[in-house]
């Protein structure tokens, strides 16, 4: 089971913390793994599969400007919510 409040807490700091979104950007094994996010959930935040995440339980409001902090801009996020794009 995920433990989603190290989700959570990963969407969170990201969110506020620029230079981490940057460091996950250029190495997100390194951040997961700080974060204790393995499985399905390590998948999705490397693939930035926003759907996944969601049904997994991720806070729509930290996905979200978790997504914006780490450059995905705001089309692509609502297209990889709705499964149209991977």
């Amino acid at each position: 089971m995920i433990a989603v409040y190290d989700l959570q807490k990963l969407l969170w700091d990201v969110r506020k913390d620029l230079d981490l979104a940057n460091r996950f950007r250029s190495e997100p094994d390194a951040v997961l793994d700080e974060y204790g996010i393995d499985g399905e959930e390590r998948a999705a935040m490397k693939a930035l599969d926003f759907k996944t995440l969601y049904e997994r339980g991720a806070n729509p409001y930290l996905l979200y400007f978790c997504a914006l902090q780490i450059g995905v801009d705001r089309a692509e996020y609502y297209a990889k919510l709705r499964g149209e794009v991977s």
